[in-house]
């Protein structure tokens, strides 16, 4: 089975004849509670600022190898809220560094699906050289660079245009594609020249290679900059590379057929995804051994690490799911379903939640007997100087409507007590805003 299944990724030729479920999403809206207290006859008003309202989200995106489609799962859940239509045969997938998008490499199409992630939609496709299979963003966002396997080269695209601005010759069969956290170098698995291509990114030129075992497919680089971890299919290792010397300083048996490979965040370790073995390989970086094995779906291919690095999903190509994995435990806490012969995945990072056009503001105020004050007056001023008033009802409840984001002044008037003015910071629905006079 072994030998059998190498030599069919090796030609591409995977075939799983099955029809990909349109996938169905929910979504959720969250809502604030927030409560300022009024001490002593001087309002006191918390801020609602942007950097403590912001809820995160992020999303996990699935090459569907077989279907042609990028499956999209909210992280937060677990559910399918997506399917995009892309390339024939999508082997990889990589975000931007801001999240708004993601490119995806069509194998038998030659080309690359540029996804506008806010709407879920193709909005450029961009053609490059023949199999293209690794791609990566670099860290500032400018350029993605596509691996393409027949044409043993590299295409490098500016983000911005979506347009290909270079072409570097690279080893034979080019596959995994990353960069240094600096952006300064690019890193290339040549799986039939066995070595690592070193580019600079600068001038896009070849500035050294790196033997290694047979079979590279991927590669990984820690976030501090000084290691690389690349999985050696045939080999069934892991070579690490140290950087400053681009020399291999370690090799590390791991699962068989190792494809995809992952850091956490803190670099502490490494998430091999093992094909033949259905399994994940979990590397001590500090010590480049294994120190778990955990059981996944049938042909594991993928891997992808959650940006505060507590789960590692995983693509499982001939059980049709993707494995949630927990970090901590390092077992698999949910299996997601509605993929096709999932390949590659990538995470979004941390973005934060749009923010709605026109929110409101409730809330009431109270004496300091607990009694909701009749008649108070509440001026809100955004900083055009437009004012909206409200008074309070007989039980002392207020509510501004259609208020636009923003910065506000806030001023109260009740039963003869007039305040100085407050700066109010408003970007999402509030309730129970309350103000309680002492």
């Amino acid at each position: 089975m072994r030998a059998n299944i190498k030599t069919l990724n090796n030609r591409e030729t995977l075939q799983h004849f099955k029809e990909g479920i349109q996938a169905r999403g929910i979504n959720k809206s969250t809502r604030t509670r927030l409560l300022s207290v009024l001490p002593a006859l001087v309002l006191t008003v918390v801020m609602w600022s942007a950097t403590a309202a912001q809820q995160t989200q992020q999303r996990v995106y699935v090459v569907n190898y077989c279907s042609n489609t990028v499956t999209v799962i909210d992280a937060a859940n677990n559910s399918v809220i997506s399917t995009i239509t892309v390339g024939d045969n999508p082997y990889r997938i990589a975000i931007t560094p801001d999240g708004t998008r993601a490119y995806v490499t069509n194998e038998s199409s030659g080309t690359v699906s540029v996804i506008n992630t806010a709407t879920n939609t193709v909005v450029a496709t961009v053609l490059v050289g023949l199999n293209p299979y690794g791609v990566a963003v670099t860290p500032n966002g400018t350029r993605a660079y596509s691996t393409n396997g027949y044409s043993n080269t590299v295409s490098v695209i500016n983000t911005a245009t979506n347009t290909v601005i270079a072409t570097i010759p690279v080893g034979a069969a080019p596959r995994g594609v990353t960069f240094t956290p600096d952006g300064t170098r690019a890193y290339v698995a040549n799986s039939d020249s066995n070595n690592i291509t070193v580019i600079n990114t600068a001038n896009n030129s070849v500035i050294s290679t790196v033997p290694v075992g047979t079979f590279p497919v991927a590669v990984a680089i820690t976030p501090d900059g000084t290691r690389a971890y690349v999985t050696d299919y045939i080999s069934d290792a892991v070579s690490v590379i140290n950087i400053v010397t681009n020399s291999v300083i370690a090799t590390i048996p791991v699962g068989d057929g190792p494809e995809l490979v992952a850091i956490t965040p803190d670099g502490t370790r490494a998430y091999v995804a093992n094909i033949s073995s259905n399994m994940v390989s979990v590397i001590n970086t500090a010590t480049n051994a294994v120190v778990a094995t955990i059981p996944a779906g049938i042909y594991s291919f993928g891997v992808a690490i959650t940006a505060d690095g507590t789960r590692a999903y995983v693509t499982n190509i001939l059980s049709d799911t993707v494995s949630v994995i927990d970090t901590a435990t390092n077992t698999v806490i949910a299996t997601v379903p509605d993929v096709d012969c999932p390949f590659g995945i990538a995470i979004s990072p941390r973005v934060a939640a749009p923010i709605p056009e026109s929110v409101t503001v409730s809330g009431r105020i109270i004496s300091p007997f607990g009694r909701g004050i009749s008649r108070a007056r509440l001026n809100l001023t955004d900083s055009t100087g437009k004012t909206q008033t409200v008074y309070t009802n007989p039980f002392g409840y207020y509510r501004f409507s259609n208020l636009a984001s923003g910065t506000y002044t806030l001023t109260i008037k009740a039963k003869g007590y007039e305040f100085a003015p407050q700066g109010l910071t408003i970007n999402q629905q509030i309730e129970n805003l309350n103000f309680t006079l002492k």
